[in-house]
Formats: C-alpha cells, structure tokens, sequence
C-alpha cells in the first residue's frame, strides 16, 4: 500500500448524494478522472468502481453517503463513506468472486478488481470504502 490517504486532499470533488443523485455523481466522477488524465478502459474501470461503492453506500448504509475525490501524487483516489449499521464481517473481504447462484458481493469483487488499491473500513457509526487509481505518466 502507497499511503493513497497520504497528501494532497484538496478534494477534486466533494459531495453527498442519495440515490436520486446517482446518476449525477457518475457524471460528476467521469469528468474528474478525465480531467485528472484517465483515459480509456482505466477511465472507465474508475467510474465503475466508484459507481459500485456509491451504489453499495445508499443500498446498505442507510440511503446516503458522502464522496470525496482527490490526486494524490501519481494516484486518482476515491473515498466513499457511509452511515449505516456496518458490514456484516467478512463481507468486505470481496476478495473472492462469489458463488454465480448467490446474491450480492460482486460490487465488492469487481471494486477490488478495477482498483489499484483498496481499503475498507466498517463499524457501527458506518463504512468507509477507498479506492486508488494509479494516473498515466
């Protein structure tokens, strides 16, 4: 891990949104990424998989969550945070692709298979997701 939490926060984008915001946010997170140098299947791998956290934040913290994009040195990140119950443990280890007649936990793979770097953190006061992007050059 690089520290991706280290440095420069000045946030490129900083919001909260529910789910009728959802579209507009993936908007908002699209031209960010291009605007920090994305480009290609890396732009799209990005959106996707802030897309999927966003998605994950309103359908199981609570309806709502809070976005924060910045660059970091050589890395775009993304930190999703939410106030919801809390994950069930072990839920957000995504780290295996989960079984094709299961529901649900394919956000979390997907997240952990488009991002360069990803840390989850999650309690009772809520889940925090953050996603790392390494930028061209």
């Amino acid at each position: 891990m690089t520290g991706f939490l280290n440095g420069d926060r000045r946030p490129l984008l900083a919001c909260q949104f529910g789910h009728a915001e959802l579209p507009r946010l993936r908007h908002a997170v699209a031209t960010q990424a291009a605007r920090a140098g994305l480009t290609g299947m890396r732009w799209d791998d990005f959106v996707l998989a802030v897309h999927e956290a966003a998605v994950n934040a309103v359908d199981h913290g609570g309806g709502a969550g809070e976005l924060r994009l910045w660059r970091s040195g050589t890395m775009l990140c993304c930190q999703i945070s939410d106030d919801g119950p809390g994950a069930v443990p072990g839920r957000l280890n995504g780290a295996a692709l989960p079984r094709l007649n299961g529901i649900g936990g394919r956000g979390l793979w997907l997240i952990r298979q488009l991002s360069d770097e990803v840390t989850f953190t999650s309690g009772t006061d809520g889940t925090m997701l953050s996603i790392a992007f390494r930028l061209p050059g």
